[in-house]
């Protein structure tokens, strides 16, 4: 039963009536007639497809004929409990409330006319008494000056070889994340999608990002701006390690593999296992937007405001707005590099360590 556990069904896979309606829903593939979710960042219809792929799939398990009745008949209350139970085995009460609650946004959408609220109150019930993961408290200062000395060390090694070694390139690659990542604080799906052409700009002596709006969590375009000490190390990575991996001159992604991109799950891998190595226990990529705003609030409480605008988050007053002002996530992310700068050390001459 185990094997699969977590796993969703392909939406390919869907009865024809549910694909339909997921479609009419969230896809918008009507012009004129879009469904009440087809305005819904990529990222959350993705999770509801995941989660509803996930329903289906209990069912097609446990409760196979099931898939022959209509979406509205399959959700009752009994099945709802044995999908709990079936998800406790794999997985912390956190996420079973999280797949509940977006069961229910799915199903609302399919069937408007019936109540489901019973399910919502199922959901919340369960995040309620759910006890959270404690992480250890992490700084970005920690992340930032953890992602440079990965860099020089890995520039020392290709010195000492008279080369740039494919562990050296991985290296440089990894600490080049890390560091930007922590300057930048973008979701880890938008971070990996990152093109140079389409996202990245050079401005005077600093870098550029932009992540469109089709990318973030609020269907709102942000921008980063790198300090100049970062900058120099994205260009001594884009000019001369980027190419050391095979393949990285047919895509244009920032972040390259071995002939592919950098997929977010692979990003999130190395991040962990280079913060694990350096501080005893591992931060994904989510909590280097937590270190960020952790950071603001003991660096400069008097502005913890800007953490808002440079995590891309809405708050009751954005709401209002219905837009999160771009010039202002650009400015909350030069103040955090101006101050991971200041209470850092002095940048390293790359161009020096690369000649050496």
């Amino acid at each position: 039963m185990t094997r699969h556990l977590n796993t969703g069904l392909p939406f390919e896979d869907w009865p024809l009536q549910d694909r339909k309606l997921f479609e009419g829903a969230f896809e918008g593939v009507d012009l004129f007639a879009s469904g009440p979710g087809s305005s819904l960042a990529p990222a959350t219809k993705y999770g509801r497809k995941a989660d509803y792929g996930l329903w289906l799939n209990f069912l097609s398990h446990i409760f196979p004929d099931a898939l022959k009745l209509t979406p509205r008949d399959r959700v009752d209350q009994t099945r709802v409990e044995d999908y709990v139970e079936y998800l406790r085995e794999n997985c912390r009460e956190t996420t079973i409330a999280h797949c509940l609650g977006r069961l229910f946004y799915t199903i609302r959408a399919f069937c408007p006319d019936r109540d489901w609220q019973w399910l919502y109150r199922i959901s919340k019930r369960i995040a309620v008494k759910a006890k959270p993961i404690k992480h250890r408290q992490v700084l970005s200062l920690d992340l930032y000056a953890l992602g440079l000395r990965v860099m020089d060390r890995a520039l020392v090694k290709a010195n000492a070889l008279g080369r740039l070694t494919k562990s050296c390139s991985v290296a440089y690659r990894d600490g080049l994340l890390i560091a930007t990542l922590t300057e930048a604080p973008m979701r880890r799906g938008a971070f990996s999608r990152l093109q140079i052409d389409d996202h990245m700009m050079r401005v005077g002596q600093r870098w550029c990002l932009t992540v469109p709006a089709e990318n973030t969590k609020t269907n709102t375009a942000q921008e980063y701006e790198l300090s100049e000490r970062l900058s120099s190390y994205m260009d001594f990575y884009l000019e001369q390690v980027r190419l050391e991996f095979p393949g990285a001159d047919r895509h244009n992604s920032l972040w390259p593999y071995e002939g592919r991109p950098m997929t977010d799950k692979m990003i999130r891998r190395r991040t962990i296992k280079w913060t694990r190595l350096a501080l005893g226990f591992e931060v994904t990529p989510h909590r280097f937007r937590n270190a960020a705003a952790t950071f603001i609030s003991v660096a400069d409480p008097e502005n913890i405001r800007v953490a808002k605008d440079l995590l891309g988050h809405r708050s009751f007053a954005m709401t209002e707005k219905h837009y999160i002002d771009r010039a202002q996530a650009r400015i909350a992310g030069r103040k955090l590099a101006a101050i991971l700068a200041e209470r850092g050390q002095s940048a390293p001459d790359i161009e020096k360590l690369a000649a050496d």
